[in-house]
């Protein structure tokens, strides 16, 4: 089931760096959700099962929060409650917090007439070998889309088809946003990407089954994430649906 896990670290030692690399970051994420790794399989899967915010500063040290996507949470998390280490830094768990959801959950939301997005870090697409720095709809509800469907077995009910999408992005648009572009560290050059905020729509003749899978899709999006690299901090999502008042 899609679970958003924080762990409060403080770093053991008396020179902790001020914020971890994207890099090890990333490590961090893959140690925790997928245990022991290989070369050969550490970025095997096609769309990882996991994201990751960038950390957070806390009184004590820092704010971890990731979040898994599929059905199964491993129990690697919960049993990773003393010490997790962030490249040469070992870091002690202060606090573990964890929250649920399954997907039917996340499918019977009430339909939505769309929804306010907050980006909390640079939000960037990869298309076609391509960076796009734009807040193109069909992008940003696509890549939720993407994880949504890879993380439910296949053939499942709960996937969105084709027909479903198309009426989902073409009824979809932007009526407003607050968008900066911010460069992060991508582990191999500076990428610039969408932060801020961003109200996207669907047209009031929305089939009644698009506007449910939309609000699912946008409740998932707090989980997965938006763009290229939710596994390295990138993309890092807020959600509010918005309904007729």
């Amino acid at each position: 089931m899609p679970a958003i896990v924080e762990l409060r670290l403080r770093a053991q030692g008396r020179n902790p760096p001020a914020q971890p690399t994207t890099r090890q970051l990333h490590g961090l994420a893959c140690t925790l959700f997928e245990g022991a790794r290989t070369p050969d399989t550490q970025h095997a899967a096609a769309e990882k099962p996991f994201t990751i915010w960038p950390l957070r500063p806390a009184p004590d040290g820092w704010l971890l929060r990731a979040a898994w996507l599929p059905p199964g949470f491993p129990q690697t998390i919960t049993a990773a409650t003393s010490e997790v280490r962030l490249g040469p830094v070992t870091c002690t768990v202060t606090d573990l917090a964890l929250r649920t959801a399954t997907h039917e959950d996340l499918a019977e939301a009430d339909p939505a007439e769309g929804a306010r997005l907050t980006f909390l870090s640079p939000a960037y697409f990869s298309q076609n070998g391509t960076t796009v720095t734009d807040p193109d709809p069909r992008l940003i509800a696509g890549s939720w889309r993407r994880r949504w469907n890879a993380s439910l077995p296949p053939g499942h009910d709960l996937q969105i088809n084709p027909t479903l999408w198309r009426d989902i992005h073409l009824s979809l648009h932007v009526t407003g946003q607050g968008l900066t572009l911010s460069p992060r560290d991508t582990g191999y050059h500076q990428q610039k990407g969408m932060t801020g905020t961003l109200t996207l729509r669907l047209e009031s003749a929305t089939p009644h089954p698009a506007r449910q899978a939309f609000a699912a899709l946008a409740t998932f999006a707090p989980y997965c994430g938006t763009g290229a690299q939710v596994t390295h901090g990138f993309g890092a999502t807020k959600s509010t649906l918005l309904r007729p008042s």
